[in-house]
């Protein structure tokens, strides 16, 4: 049982790498994204830069928020796992 466990375990984390990875990549480009139409209306500052990362950041934090929990309550729940992935594919 112990080594069923551990798999399981597994599978969540992975779960939750994939999830974080799939989500920063979309974060990235959608990012550069903004930024390259707003430095093409003109001047961006630092600040206007870091406000619109951090806006990013912050909606992807968001959005993820359930799912993270869901895969943080279920830690030991690899269908769950599997299920919150299906939910992102």
């Amino acid at each position: 049982m112990a080594v069923q466990e551990e798999s399981e375990t597994s599978e969540v984390s992975r779960a939750r790498a994939r999830l974080d990875r799939d989500a920063e990549a979309v974060r990235a480009e959608q990012l550069e994204r903004a930024l390259s139409q707003l430095r093409a209306n003109g001047d961006l500052t630092d600040e206007q830069r870091a406000a619109v990362e951090a806006l990013s950041e912050r909606l992807v934090d968001g959005l993820l928020a359930a799912p993270r929990e869901r895969l943080r309550e279920t830690a030991d729940d690899a269908e769950a796992a599997r299920a919150v992935l299906d939910l992102f594919d």
